[in-house]
This record gives structure tokens, sequence and C-alpha cells, in this order.
């Protein structure tokens, strides 16, 4: 039993033969033979249809092509957008933009293996926070300075031997006891390093080198990439030995 009527699925026949990128190529390119066989064959009329038929033919390719470039750009911006990639930057500091962000922060997760400039640099206004009662809630992760890796960081950094631990002493006596504040041992090896303010994740990996100046530092806004860091932290963070203030 017919449920549509003729008119109709030719109509549809047609639309979707019209819609074929492919198709439409063969066509101008069939107008375009046709016209180049017009003006040889010569004659005013045939002269005048024949250009006009390889120049529509033309503008209608150079249309055509320029439609599939604009959405090859679109595919990869959407691509590029649900990552969630918002820049890139060759270097690891970046002090000013931090500092925008965490003035306003209402909760930040760091990991890394000393976080002393974390806490140079923000000691003091997670203190003023706390004593207005709008804490920010910190989770701070940190290589735990007896493990392996560690050490073999600290050597790669040609650091002298205890300069792991003296950052450990320092990062809780200057914010252990500020109330939102928890720290974490973590006895895993860090491979990328994560500061999540609020919305806003930057992330990148420790170089070779363990020169983190030379690391590449990427940021994110919510995404795919945001989230699966964020689950790496999470893991991290629950195997995290508590340190009690």
């Amino acid at each position: 039993m017919k449920t549509t009527p003729d008119k109709f699925a030719h109509a549809d026949a047609r639309q979707l033969f019209l819609r074929s990128r492919t198709t439409l190529v063969v066509v101008f390119l069939v107008f375009m033979v046709l016209g180049g066989i017009l003006v040889l064959i010569g004659g005013s009329l045939q002269l005048s249809i024949g250009t006009s038929l390889i120049a529509g033919s033309l503008i209608s390719l150079a249309t055509l092509w320029i439609d599939q470039i604009r959405n090859g750009e679109e595919v990869r911006m959407r691509d590029l957008v649900e990552t969630g990639l918002v820049a890139a930057y060759p270097r690891r500091n970046l002090t000013e933009e931090y500092d925008a962000l965490v003035a306003g922060a209402k909760v930040i997760d760091v990991t890394g293996y000393t976080l002393r400039s974390f806490s140079e640099q923000n000691e003091e206004m997670l203190r003023k926070r706390a004593e207005q009662h709008n804490p920010v809630k910190v989770r701070i992760l940190l290589v735990d300075p007896d493990t392996d890796s560690s050490k073999i960081m600290q050597e790669a950094e040609k650091l002298p031997t205890g300069q792991y631990s003296g950052s450990r002493d320092s990062l809780l006596k200057s914010l252990g006891d500020i109330k939102g504040v928890e720290v974490r041992l973590s006895k895993r090896h860090l491979s990328m390093m994560i500061y999540r303010i609020d919305e806003t994740l930057f992330t990148g990996p420790y170089p070779a080198s363990a020169k983190s100046a030379k690391a590449f530092t990427l940021k994110l806004g919510r995404g795919w990439l945001f989230n699966r860091q964020m689950e790496d932290f999470e893991a991290l963070w629950a195997l995290g030995d508590i340190i009690e203030p």
C-alpha cells in the first residue's frame, strides 16, 4: 500500500539529487563543456550563450568550493570547542592570569611537586578570605617528597637533597591552618600538572628536563579535556594521604 503520493516522492528524489555536491559538480562541468562547444561553433548567439554557460559554471564551482571549505572549518571549530581548549601558552608562568582568576575563586584544585610559587602567591589572599568568613575551597595534592618519583624529579632539577621536603614543610606551615584548605600527599608520579580555578583549568606536561618554566600550558574551559583532567585529579586525590593540620 502506497503512503506517499508520487509527486512528493519525485520531489524528494529531486531534492536529494540536487543536494549531492558531486552531482552538482558534474552538472556544472557539463554546462562548462557545452559552453565551450558553443564558443567553438562560433556565431554571435552561440558565443553569447557559450560564454554565459562557462562563466556561470565557474562561479558555481567556486561557490561550491568555498562552501566546502567553510563546512570543514565549522567542523574543526566544533571539535575544538568540544575539547574546551581556550588558549595555549609556551610557558608555565602565567601569574597575571592566575591572579585574576584566583581573586574571586570559590574552588581551587592544584597538583605539584613543591607548589612553592602557589603558596607564596596565594597565602595572603586565602588567609584574608578565610578571616572574612568567605573561604576558598582548596585541594592541594603534593607529591610526597619521600617517594622515588619525587626524588627523581628533585635530582633532574639539580636541586640539593631535602629541597622538596623543605618545600612541603613550608607549604604546610603557610597554608595548612587556613580554613578551606586541604592538603594530601600523593605517592604517584605526576605526568601532567593540574591547576583548576572554578571553571578554568590549566594543565601541561612535566618536561624531561624537569624545568617547568620550559613547559607549555593549556588553558581549558568546560569540555571533555577539562573533564578528563578532573577525573585524573579525583582519582589521585582519593588515593592521597590526608595531612592533618
